[in-house]
């Protein structure tokens, strides 16, 4: 057994996680999870054994934890030292208290009106029959709480202790960069708040240099002018940071920017020695001419390498997944359109991976118990799923890829026309929850960030009304000559900046350039500009 264990403890210690092959009771040596509250069930196999102590789903999974709980209630996923319903598993003198624990014969935890509970302790073994999310003693105030600055054993690797309550180390949702500082892995961080969401970036954390921040909070090279509009581009050059080999400028030739797209002479040279999509997406070229020409096609992607440059765990071995590229998407040669089958135009095209699918290719080498370890490291108590989102590679079409911290979904496009129904306050204000119908802002804001219009229209939502409309806070009127060159021009400035704009977003989302002031005369005759 021992061997077992010093086998399993030096694979995981090369994993980069807090695991010991101890004897059987050392609370401080095993890792500890929290999960959820059945029946005690037996794996029935194998001799590696962990702690998983909030987050089992076998015995072994609780065979190195203290106080004798090396039984896992599988229905609550947390270790437990005897069964409940018949009270059997405690030595003489003790009882099996309702939350599986054992305790001193007639020993008690009194609660008040709310759960809390209302004894006086001097150590832990004072709260012991208590609930498992009191169990230990606060020093200073004398309660048994969740857990101390001392004593975070009750919380997850994925959790932390504060004021005595076991939180997420990254939460669900954020209000500021400042609430994602653990966010992420060593290898792709997540330390920005973007549209609630922990992610690389966000409008108060910027991208290094040469970078920008998308809609999805991912730092993405630039491709085209910098700005909103994807692959707007005056010349060769600005193409440089875009993908699949769209480097190539394609200018109207009545003027006006232009849009980057692959250089080729036709639809027939896609896929022959012109890239369209990065590697590995470029397995497979098919042409098409609606998504139905696009169903069942697909590339084999492998989702143990993502997982494994996500996470930098390089023990994680190559699994592959098919995944779908079922969408058809035009794309520009030598202004013609070509249909091309790709995996995304939005985020909603790309569908989350479920790595319990591939877990027996990606972890089995590891063993059981160690693979149940690894996949509580990376996802604590979430589902196995790796979110994934449509990362631009050119205008109008994109590949699916892994959002940053993997647990949150970055995806952008959640309001779904749903709201509070209210327009209680005005959209530079913080407040209750508005919804899409009270204005084309507050719809295009909720698009981006539903929570918005379905929990809070907070102080995010308020910079969000600056990122997506035009800096209608900081500068509500954003008005200029359209003959002049300056800031986006909003479309109530004047009949002619609809007419631009409508041609030509770039003039809207990003700058009115020289190219919008030329284009008033293109589109907005008889006016024109000197």
């Amino acid at each position: 057994m021992s061997k077992v264990r010093n086998l399993l403890a030096l694979a995981l210690t090369s994993l980069g996680l807090a695991f010991v092959a101890a004897a059987c009771g050392s609370s401080d040596d095993a890792v500890t999870q929290t999960g959820s509250s059945g029946d005690t069930s037996s794996s029935g196999g194998g001799n590696e054994q962990a702690c998983l102590l909030h987050n089992c789903s076998s015995d072994d999974e609780c065979g190195l934890c203290d106080s004798g709980r090396t039984h896992c209630l599988v229905a609550e996923h947390r270790c437990v030292a005897c069964d409940a319903a018949s009270g059997s598993g405690c030595p003489q003198g003790q009882e099996c208290s309702s939350f599986g624990t054992c305790v001193p014969a007639g020993k008690s935890c009194s609660t008040d009106g709310k759960g809390n509970p209302t004894i006086t302790c001097a150590t832990s073994a004072d709260c012991v029959a208590c609930d498992p999310k009191h169990q230990v003693c606060d020093a200073a105030t004398k309660k048994c709480v969740a857990c101390t600055d001392k004593d975070a054993s009750a919380c997850a690797t994925s959790e932390k202790c504060v004021a005595d309550q076991c939180v997420p180390k990254c939460p669900k949702t954020c209000a500021v960069d400042n609430d994602c500082g653990e966010c992420g892995t060593a290898k792709v961080p997540a330390h920005a708040c973007n549209a609630h969401t922990c992610a690389q970036c966000s409008p108060t954390y910027a991208c290094p240099k040469d970078f920008e921040c998308t809609a999805n909070g991912t730092c993405e090279k630039i491709c085209g002018l910098p700005g909103d509009v994807k692959g707007t581009c005056d010349a060769d050059s600005d193409c440089a940071g875009c993908g699949g080999g769209a480097n190539h400028c394609y200018v109207p030739v009545n003027g006006g920017h232009g849009h980057c797209a692959p250089q080729a002479n036709g639809c027939s040279d896609l896929g022959k020695g012109v890239v369209v999509l990065p590697d590995p997406w470029n397995q497979y070229t098919n042409t098409c001419s609606s998504d139905g020409d696009c169903a069942g096609q697909g590339i084999d992607l492998n989702v143990g390498k993502l997982l494994r440059e996500a996470t930098g765990f390089e023990q994680i071995k190559d699994a592959n997944l098919f995944y779908g590229m079922n969408v058809c998407a035009n794309i520009t040669v030598s202004d013609i359109s070509c249909g091309i089958c790709v995996p995304c135009k939005v985020d909603s095209d790309c569908k989350p991976i479920d790595v319990d699918a591939i877990a027996g290719d990606a972890l089995g080498p590891l063993g059981k118990v160690a693979a149940a370890v690894l996949l509580d490291q990376i996802f604590g108590a979430n589902d196995h799923q790796i979110h994934m989102y449509c990362q631009s590679v050119a205008s109008g079409y994109g590949v699916c890829a892994p959002c940053p911290g993997l647990v949150n979904d970055c995806s952008t496009g959640g309001g779904n026309g749903m709201g509070s129904g209210m327009c209680s306050h005005d959209k530079c204000m913080s407040g209750d929850a508005l919804d899409p119908m009270c204005g084309s802002c507050e719809s295009t804001v909720c698009n981006n960030d539903s929570y918005c219009c379905s929990t809070s229209w907070d102080s995010t939502c308020v910079n969000e009304v600056d990122q997506y409309c035009n800096n209608a806070c900081s500068s509500p009127a954003n008005c200029h000559d359209i003959c002049t060159q300056g800031d986006v021009l909003a479309e109530s400035c004047d009949p002619c900046v609809t007419d631009v704009c409508a041609q030509d977003a770039y003039c809207c989302q990003t700058k009115w350039d020289a190219t919008c002031v030329n284009e008033v005369a293109q589109y907005c005759a008889p006016k024109s500009c000197p």
